[in-house]
């Protein structure tokens, strides 16, 4: 087994999310285009013994900082209050008590934190290590990294702009994640009387900075030039809904050979991918969310037959469960288009190895 680090940047809008789903599908049409059917069904066939390979979602890079989706914890009263406590807020001064809840919340939204600040906090993992530290600004609460006396000018929680204040904004030089987006206006034309017969809006992203995936590949399947070529091949043809049209363009494409930080004692794992489906009992204890895919088929399936998938439900990224980090967690859901039987559905988690109080599940 290898493991990749997978960075790139967007060189036009984004239309489709980058998750683990969807990149596999793309993969999938790359080898077949590439290599022709027989070599998709082999390589699909594989996943029946073990996967050949495992893909995470995509997540932001900035500045060379990588992040990770924010870990799915729970923060009960108890955590909330002790934490209060412990950076001074007085528990009889209301005032006090909603700014400090108004901040704790706005942490809990937040959708990323910096890779080595988690993992450094990891052992065990828990919202109140990262919230308390976020309160006594060792990490930075707008960049949810390790916090830098250069770019930050804040000398208390309570002036930061990222915990609820405008007091320092002027002075918070912090680069963070952020993703613009822009509602472009679009027309349908009827190419019979050349008239408009649909105006229409739609929401384009324009992510500020890059982008990085993992990758898990079984050698004797998957080999690295393999995985190489079909990642050349979505950069040459794009990502994502309206590549015909521009969007969806990637560049700037580096693979390197990388492997996360283990944390020794790994009870858990934090799943990295948004396609998440666990086969039929075996979802162990945890915390996560969820959401409902419905997919679409790709290329000239999406053009020969109905381009909808059954709806699926599945865990998001950032979830947190108990298990084996180094065991296979997933599979290839059968079943999910009306009418071609060979179409599954990419269901894996991508584990990332941390360590939790079990005794609190």
């Amino acid at each position: 087994m290898s493991r990749f680090r997978i960075s790139f940047r967007l060189v036009s809008s984004l239309g489709t999310p980058f998750q683990a789903d969807t990149l596999f599908g793309h993969i999938c049409w790359a080898i077949r285009y590439l290599e022709g059917e027989k070599a998709l069904e082999e390589f699909l066939a594989a996943y029946d013994d073990a996967p050949p390979l495992l893909i995470s979602d995509g997540f932001p890079v900035v500045g060379g900082s990588f992040y990770l989706p924010r870990p799915t914890l729970p923060a009960p009263p108890q955590d909330l209050e002790a934490t209060a406590e412990s950076v001074g807020v007085d528990s009889n001064d209301r005032g006090a008590l909603r700014q400090f809840a108004a901040a704790w919340k706005a942490l809990q939204k937040k959708p990323y934190v910096e890779f080595d600040t988690l993992m450094t906090r990891a052992d065990p993992l828990s919202f109140r290590g990262i919230a308390g530290d976020c309160f006594a600004l060792r990490i930075c609460p707008k960049s949810m990294a390790a916090r830098d006396d250069a770019t930050c000018g804040c000398e208390d929680w309570r002036e930061c702009p990222a915990m609820g204040s405008e007091a320092k904004t002027a002075a918070c030089r912090v680069d963070c994640p952020d993703q613009a987006t822009m509602v472009t206006m679009h027309n349908v034309i009827n190419r019979w009387t050349m008239a408009s017969v649909n105006l229409y809006a739609r929401e384009d992203s324009f992510p500020s900075h890059g982008l990085y995936l993992l990758a898990r590949i079984d050698d004797r399947v998957m080999t690295s030039e393999r995985l190489r070529a079909c990642l050349e091949y979505i950069c040459a043809t794009g990502y994502g809904r309206d590549k015909s049209t521009g969007c969806g363009a990637i560049g700037d494409l580096a693979v390197e050979e990388w492997s996360p930080p283990q944390i020794e004692g790994a009870n858990a794992f934090l799943n990295l991918s948004s396609a998440y489906v666990p086969r039929a009992g075996k979802l162990g204890r945890g915390y996560y969310g969820v959401h409902v895919k419905r997919g679409k088929l790709g290329e000239d399936y999406g053009l020969r037959h109905s381009p909808w998938k059954r709806p699926v439900l599945m865990i998001r990224a950032g979830s947190v469960f108990e298990g084996d980090p180094a065991a296979d967690h997933g599979t290839l859901v059968p079943g999910v288009h009306y009418e071609l039987v060979n179409v599954v559905q990419y269901g894996y988690a991508y584990p990332l190895g941390v360590k939790l109080n079990v005794q609190a599940l």
